[in-house]
């Protein structure tokens, strides 16, 4: 019997010892610190709100496709290399906790979750990629909704630096308009058109 399989009978004991009669009725699933180096598999739970899966020796993700309805992950203290392709259907996320794990790329993880548009409490400290000097910026830009990032409010202050880091062009765009005149404009690529038409705009005040 593997690991995967001892962990599935566990919380079916645990179920079971729970009154809990279907598995489907199960909104919480606490499996931290049961040193598993893989997610069992949770298809059965298909109504899960807050899974724990913290500190264990977990590598990768990929037993959680059914788990739609999550709106609480914890993931810290494990052994994660990459979130790519397993977070993206997550849609109701509002908490996750990623943490001391060994996530090497940032623009690969804040593009996971993109669609978590929901999500206001994000954590990826203790990672390599948090080295990067802009990785703070990088994510309140690109990750607007998240509102505590590594435990620390994201401060208007943030967003502003952030989005004047990352979006020049539109910056400049911005400025163009609200002072009725034309500004030397480098477009974004593959947003052409829209530029033109600010420009056009612009030029009729």
């Amino acid at each position: 019997m593997d690991m995967c399989e001892k962990e599935h009978r566990k919380i079916d004991v645990l179920r079971r010892n729970s009154g809990i009669k279907r598995a489907i009725d199960i909104t919480q699933l606490y499996l931290a610190n049961k040193k598993m180096v893989m997610i069992p598999n949770l298809s059965k739970f298909r109504m899960l709100r807050y899974l724990w899966l913290n500190n264990n020796m977990i590598t990768k993700i990929s037993t959680l496709s059914t788990s739609c309805c999550l709106t609480e992950l914890y993931l810290q203290n494990n052994k994660i290399t990459s979130i790519s392709g397993t977070l993206s259907h997550l849609s109701c996320l509002q908490v996750l906790l990623l943490h001391n794990n060994q996530l090497e790329s940032l623009e690969e993880s804040v593009a996971e979750l993109r669609r978590a548009q929901q999500l206001h409490t994000l954590s990826f400290f203790l990672n390599p990629f948090t080295e990067n000097p802009q990785y703070r910026n990088y994510v309140a830009h690109h990750l607007p909704s998240v509102l505590i990032l590594d435990r620390r409010e994201v401060k208007r202050e943030e967003k502003i630096s952030a989005f004047q880091m990352f979006s020049p062009g539109r910056n400049r765009v911005q400025h163009s308009v609200a002072f009725g005149r034309r500004a030397e404009f480098v477009p974004i690529a593959g947003n052409r058109d829209r530029s033109s038409e600010v420009q056009s705009s612009d030029s009729s005040w």
